[in-house]
């Protein structure tokens, strides 16, 4: 790889000295009603919550000491979740709220106890807001990615909500007292000792250099020590296809299943099916897939992302082959169809399919959900298991800093000499590919090209010149 003193980095260099300096700092120390109930029951008296809310990627939670905890929301909430839905309608529905539009600065928004909510995807604040007519700055923001939740620690004092759009460098500010929540979720936001802790970008900077990712780990000793995850086909033994376990996850479809139904295609693929629906098992390629011939019609379309989010939470329920837990990592909306897509994870960190998982597949993503008018159109998962081994015998040793420089070398001697003003992502995940083991590795995104880099200098070819990590592997986004 061509090295040479990158001089024109000075955004990048000055954040990462700036995170380099503060670095002890960081560390030292380091030690109900539901949403849902809102939205079914529509009491009169109180304000619906958005439908939009609290579909989140991962949330965060911070003591005010500096370090971070990092969840990945499940379909059903947890008693943090159901308490910032319940100060979010308190604080939105309050008349008496105050509001300002904002510079971001997350020094400010993170400096006590909170929680905040992230979205790989843009939420739309006309959408959002919608049914809060009388709240200000509503329409001077476009979107938002964050949501941060500042309880009050005793009843009557104030209770602050950030909605944050990090790319555009602006945030609208909730102030209230009237929420009668907030010093039971003050109380809970504590963070336990953790060998892997996470730290905000922003915190000490002010701004996020990284717009879609604000925590990341940071350790103060190195090597790190951990287990590598184990992956083995859902379906498959020894012997090939498990034809068994096939047939009972593929129960879970059908009102009454029968055997009579089953058939096998030119290319040894598994096929299951109805008057209107169709089950697939592609053997080469893992790939589970459910098909609903139903019109769809006079259902009514689906109301708002919530809505299409619970209906595809309950249809998950049907594949009981799915053993691993999952997290939302994206929604889009295709004419009339809503498609979620979903990520395994383990232990809370997510698994990243490989550039060749996705082109065998089709999908960048593990699941794909299709609704057409309060239905599952389509239904797609790659069916793999994932299970951490149980020798903690793999190590990293490269800090996110040294990768983020890394891949921004790789970036100006393959893509293009220019300074960098988007890193879009930085996150530390299992890489699955075709291989036995998983081990992790950090991905990066600046603009719209994915990089792959190692965690451990000790996995770096021989022949790579490269520093603070090796060159970076370059896959599409």
């Amino acid at each position: 790889m061509k090295m040479y003193k990158i001089t024109n980095f000075v955004i990048i260099a000055l954040v990462i000295t700036a995170l380099y300096q503060v670095n002890e700092l960081w560390l030292s120390g380091s030690s109900s009603h539901s949403f849902f109930s809102l939205i079914m029951e529509k009491k009169p008296e109180a304000v619906q919550l958005n439908e939009d809310a609290f579909i989140a990627t991962r949330y965060a939670v911070g003591d005010g000491g500096g370090i971070y905890e990092i969840h990945y929301p499940q379909s059903s909430m947890d008693a943090l979740m159901e308490q910032s839905n319940e100060i979010l309608g308190e604080v939105l529905s309050d008349r008496s709220v105050q509001s300002s539009l904002e510079s971001v600065d997350w020094k400010v928004i993170l400096e006590g106890r909170s929680i905040v909510l992230q979205y790989d995807f843009p939420i739309s604040s006309s959408e959002f807001f919608a049914q809060y007519k009388t709240l200000k700055h509503v329409e001077e923001m476009d979107g938002f990615d964050y949501i941060t939740i500042s309880p009050a620690r005793k009843t009557n004092e104030n209770t602050i909500i950030w909605f944050v759009d990090s790319r555009g460098g602006t945030c609208v500010r909730y102030t209230s007292a009237k929420s009668q929540t907030a010093p039971e979720l003050y109380e809970n936001l504590s963070v336990e000792q953790s060998d892997m802790p996470y730290i905000s970008t922003g915190q000490r900077t002010g701004t996020s250099i990284i717009w879609r990712n604000l925590f990341l780990p940071q350790w103060t000793e190195l090597p790190y020590a951990y287990a590598a995850v184990g992956q083995s086909a859902t379906f498959e033994g020894s012997d090939g296809v498990n034809r068994g376990a096939l047939e009972n996850a593929v129960k879970g479809f059908f009102r009454n299943f029968s055997l009579d139904w089953s058939t096998r295609d030119d290319n040894g693929n598994y096929i299951f099916s109805d008057s209107q629906t169709v089950v697939r098992y592609y053997v080469e390629d893992r790939i589970l897939e459910y098909y609903n011939y139903d019109s769809y019609g006079g259902r009514g379309d689906i109301t708002g992302a919530l809505n299409g989010y619970q209906v595809c939470s309950t249809f998950l329920a049907n594949d009981t082959s799915l053993t691993n837990e999952v997290y939302l990592a994206n929604i889009q909306r295709r004419n009339n169809e809503w498609i979620y897509y979903f990520d395994y994870i383990v232990e809370g960190i997510p698994i990243y399919l490989s550039e060749e998982v996705q082109e065998r597949i089709g999908s960048r993503h593990a699941i794909e959900i299709t609704l057409r008018n309060q239905m599952v159109k389509r239904y797609q998962r790659y069916a793999m298991d994932y299970v951490l081994m149980p020798e903690t015998n793999k190590f990293l040793d490269i800090q996110f800093i040294d990768a983020l420089d890394n891949a921004n070398k790789t970036y100006q001697v393959h893509i293009e000499e220019k300074v960098i003003t988007d890193v879009s992502d930085i996150a530390l995940g299992y890489y699955a590919d075709d291989g036995k083991s998983l081990e992790l590795k950090w991905f990066i995104t600046l603009y719209d090209t994915l990089f792959v880099t190692e965690t451990n200098t000790e996995n770096i070819p021989a022949d790579s010149t490269g520093e603070d990590g090796g060159e970076a592997s370059v896959e599409s986004e």
